[in-house]
This record gives C-alpha cells, sequence and structure tokens, in this order.
C-alpha cells in the first residue's frame, strides 16, 4: 500500500502553480486537522499538503515546522518538526494536560520559509476547552477582508460521492465508507485524501475552513511582515557548527550520526557548519535520541554547537496579530453530556518517578531528537470493557483511489451518541476536492 501511494504521489500533476504571484503562498501550504476544537491530553492529528508544488519539485520540502501558538502571551507553547513525503506531510501533535483553556494559533511552515521569500506560513485558529469554564469567543479562521470576500470558490468540474452503508448506527458498531472520484463524464479520477470522523460538536459552525476554500480563496491573503533576518538561510531540524576549542575551523570537519542502529557519515562545510534535514533523522516511533559525534583525530579538541534558527522563527510569529471573527461558544454547545459526566469523576494523578541526573556529554557528543515517524490512529476496540468518549472516531492521514477512482475505508464507533461528520479532504488530477457526510450515533 506504502509503494503504491508513493507511486501515485510521483505521477500526480497538481493544480497548476501560481508561486510567481508575490500575493499568494507559493507554496500553498495546507493543513487539515482532524477538529476544530480539543481538550488537553487529546491528540491534534493533521495532514499536510504542499497545493502549488509540481510533483517533480517536491525534493527540496523536506520539513514541515508545526508551533502552536497563545495569542494572549504572544508565545509558543509547542514546537514539533514532522517529514515530507512526495509533498505530503503526516503529523501528529499531543496537548499537554496543562495547556491552559483558550485559543491558540496552530501555525506551520517548511523549511524553505527564509528561503523563497514569496512563501507564507500556514496558520488556523484551534480552541483548547475544559469542561465549566466561563465561556469565551472562540477564534474563527479566517476573518474575511475587502480582498477575499466577493471571491467564491468555483466548480472544479469534480464529482465526490461519500457514502456510508447507514445513516443511523448504534454504539461500537462498524461504519463502512465509499468514496469515488469522477470528472462530471462519469470518467475515473486518481486522488490522495485524509479523513476525519468526529463527533459535529468539536466542529465550527457554518465554518468553510477546508482545502476548496484555502486554495481559492484564503492562500491569497497579505503576507505577514516578519523579520527573519536572523536565521539561516534554510531551516532544518538540527543545525549547527564545530568549533576546534573557541576557535573557528578552517577546514570541513568529519561526523557521524547514528540512530536506529544506522550509522550516516556526514561533513561540515569548510567553516564547521552543518545541517541536518528530515529524511536524515526519520526515527520510527520510540526510538531512542540519535547521537552525533566529531570522528576526526583528537577528538576532545572539538565542540559541537547548535544553532536555535526555529527558536527564534516560532517566536517571531508568535508576535502576528492574526485575523478572527469571535463566536460564542458554550459548554453545551461543544461537550456531550456523556464527556461531562465522565469528566467529573476525578482520578488521582499517577506520581512520576525521579529521573536520574543526565550525565555531562562531551563536547564532541551531542544527542539529537529524530523526527519521529508519526504513529497510525487507534480506533475504538469492541473487546475492551473500559467507556471510550473520544471525540474523533477515526483520522487516516491518507488514502488514495484505485483507478477506478474508488476507495473504502471502516471504523468502529465508541461510546459516545450523537452527531457524526466524516469528513474527506484531498488532492486529485483535477485539483483540490473536500466533502462532509453526518450520520447519527445512538
Amino acid at each position: 500500500m506504502r509503494n503504491a501511494t508513493l507511486l501515485l504521489l510521483s505521477i500526480f500533476l497538481y493544480v497548476p502553480s501560481t508561486a510567481q504571484n508575490r500575493d499568494i503562498n507559493s507554496t500553498g501550504l495546507y493543513i487539515h486537522t482532524d477538529k476544530h476544537i480539543y481538550m488537553p491530553a487529546e491528540k491534534i492529528w493533521f495532514t499536510g499538503y504542499l497545493l502549488n508544488i509540481q510533483a517533480t519539485d517536491t525534493v527540496p520540502y523536506h520539513t514541515l515546522f508545526v508551533a502552536l501558538i497563545n495569542s494572549n502571551t504572544r508565545k509558543p507553547v509547542l514546537n514539533e518538526r514532522f517529514a515530507f513525503d512526495r509533498g505530503v506531510c503526516k503529523g501528529m501533535l499531543e496537548l499537554p494536560d496543562s495547556l491552559p483553556p483558550g485559543d491558540y494559533a496552530f501555525v506551520a511552515y517548511t523549511n524553505n520559509y527564509i528561503a523563497d521569500n514569496h512563501e507564507q506560513e500556514f496558520q488556523q485558529w484551534i480552541s483548547v476547552r475544559k469542561p465549566h469554564q466561563p465561556p469565551f469567543k472562540m477564534k474563527k479562521t479566517p476573518a474575511d477582508t475587502t480582498r477575499t470576500a466577493t471571491l467564491k470558490v468555483p466548480d472544479a468540474n469534480i464529482c465526490i460521492q461519500l457514502e456510508t452503508d447507514s445513516t443511523d448506527y448504534r454504539q461500537r458498531g462498524m461504519v463502512n465508507c465509499r468514496v469515488v472520484l469522477t470528472d462530471t463524464t462519469g470518467k475515473a479520477i486518481q486522488g490522495l485524501f485524509s479523513v476525519a470522523c468526529v463527533c459535529e460538536k468539536r466542529l465550527r459552525k457554518h465554518d468553510r475552513w477546508d482545502i476548496c476554500h484555502y486554495y481559492y480563496i484564503d492562500q491569497y491573503r497579505l503576507p505577514a511582515s516578519v523579520d527573519l533576518s536572523t536565521a539561516q538561510q534554510e531551516l532544518n531540524p538540527v543545525a549547527g557548527f564545530v568549533t576546534k576549542g573557541t576557535k573557528k575551523v578552517k577546514k570541513p570537519i568529519p561526523l557521524l550520526l547514528m540512530k536506529n542502529n544506522e550509522m550516516i557519515t556526514l561533513k561540515t562545510n569548510k567553516d564547521g557548519i552543518f545541517c541536518l534535514n528530515s529524511y536524515q533523522l526519520f526515527t520510527p516511533t520510540g526510538q531512542p535520541d540519535a547521537i552525533l559525534s566529531v570522528v576526526k583525530g583528537n577528538q576532545s579538541e572539538f565542540k559541537i554547537n547548535f544553532l536555535n534558527d526555529i527558536e527564534r522563527v516560532n517566536h517571531q510569529l508568535a508576535k502576528i496579530n492574526y485575523p478572527y471573527t469571535p463566536e460564542e461558544m458554550t459548554d453545551s454547545t461543544i461537550f456531550t453530556p456523556e464527556e461531562l459526566t465522565a469528566i467529573t469523576i476525578s482520578t488521582p494523578a499517577a506520581t512520576k518517578p525521579k529521573m536520574p541526573a543526565p550525565q555531562q556529554e562531551p563536547d564532541y557528543v551531542k544527542k539529537v531528537k529524530p523526527v519521529f515517524q508519526t504513529p497510525e490512529f487507534q480506533q475504538a476496540s469492541d473487546t475492551v470493557a473500559a467507556r471510550n468518549y473520544n471525540t474523533t472516531l477515526y483520522w487516516n492521514h491518507l488514502i488514495n483511489t484505485d483507478e477506478q477512482g474508488h476507495a473504502n475505508f471502516s471504523f468502529r464507533l465508541n461510546d459516545l451518541p450523537g452527531v457524526f461528520v466524516c469528513v474527506i479532504q484531498g488532492i486529485s488530477t483535477m485539483g483540490v476536492f473536500s466533502k462532509y457526510l453526518r450520520f447519527v450515533v445512538r
């Protein structure tokens, strides 16, 4: 399946690029999240798409950087990096249990954010809510401007069928879904899409924030004014330089990267500068930190120094006043009665074991955090007795249609009744597409 997906990615003809227009995000970076409203300790599941990049031109885009920004403090509270695979990126961001309720800007950009002066960051608002909190005005993305208010999403000549085997289900039952992509004449279209099936209460009402609206309208927002001159030209998950004591080196220094039983030989440039991209750091989830070491002569003479370009960029992006339109939200419109009952049952916090003090590393050896492979979404089980009230029933980062334009997926419901929405968003040989379908669980 993975090889078939990669093959389909490699032959896709993306929507014609408009990167020469300085008023447009040249990459067309779009993020499809599973929902819009979360609770602390939940996971944000998402897929990133480069909508304006031809499939043959995706190689320079290897890393997606994501930051979650507190709109009140104007500071990033979370940041992570993920690997692109031919213009598509699978991601998951875990919210801390201690995250205060409020609105947060979910901001993303690629490793070419600085090098390409046409490129804009992607931004949307998400809300983090706890029950029994005072109502507040949730921020919606984006606010219409005079430039976008009169624009309409054109007819893409794509026919999307999204069907479930029923419109009414019982808890812990199975849902079988079918997708068919064709043009207006009935000819099959090949496509890739991400899919979310979530509780309708966790989606914004009357929100048109999807891949089609973004491609045709929202990416034409005026670019933000951010001074990124202090960063390197290309952003990498890990970047730094090697010195000999406190002195600058005058020739390339050999390095060794050790990760997941793999050894990669590298060299700095003549000034001792090195950069590690996502492909070099990509590692299955759960593996220990990678080790970067100087492997030249008397190693103890050298020192590895890391740069903090990503941190600087995130703090500069946090200063932007992103536009929004307010929407009043209360507990009754966000949480189900089952959730409220389950949440009021307090559980004692687990005592964290004391961790031993870390040993001092020599200057010529440094630990490096890998770029972890994003795990697959865990569906509900019909054999586990514990109640499951996850408002995301199903998430799949990427599904591809066959030559007939067909795709099928199935998932099991949990113990949460109510109205749910199945959302698909993706790209095809004829452009972007999205579809929504509601069903009821009793």
